[in-house]
């Protein structure tokens, strides 16, 4: 897969997601074999997911490299965040994590599809269990 098929699957999911009212999507091919996808997507309740990869193609596989989902309220408060910032080396997953609030949980990469019905079900007040 192409850096730009991968970023235009990602480009068409937040597409689909029947409570985006608005989204940014940037892509930048800087090589290659290296990329990054930023986005700040906004739902119907104002809410708002500020997403960024930094992407690079090793023998045909895109692979994330850094990653970063940020769903925060209107009033920009965090509701969750999914990252592989290396500072949570107490946790399982290392480096890959999720904040909750003031919680640092175990998390594998999500994929986009998953942070969007994680999100619909936010706003519509479904539980995911």
């Amino acid at each position: 897969m192409s850096l730009s098929s991968y970023a235009f699957n990602i480009e068409n999911a937040i597409n689909a997601c029947p409570l985006v009212i608005h989204q940014d999507f940037k892509v930048t091919i800087s090589s290659l074999t290296t990329g990054y996808i930023e986005a700040k997507v906004i739902f119907q309740d104002g809410s708002i997911l500020a997403l960024f990869e930094f992407l690079r193609l090793i023998e045909d596989a895109v692979v994330r490299e850094k990653y970063r989902y940020h769903y925060m309220s209107q009033e920009n408060k965090m509701i969750f965040r999914y990252d592989n910032a290396p500072h949570h080396k107490e946790i399982s997953t290392f480096p890959d994590h999720k904040h909750i609030e003031e919680e640092t949980v175990e998390s594998l990469p999500p994929q986009i599809k998953v942070v969007l019905t994680e999100i619909e079900f936010l706003i519509l007040g479904i539980s995911s269990n």
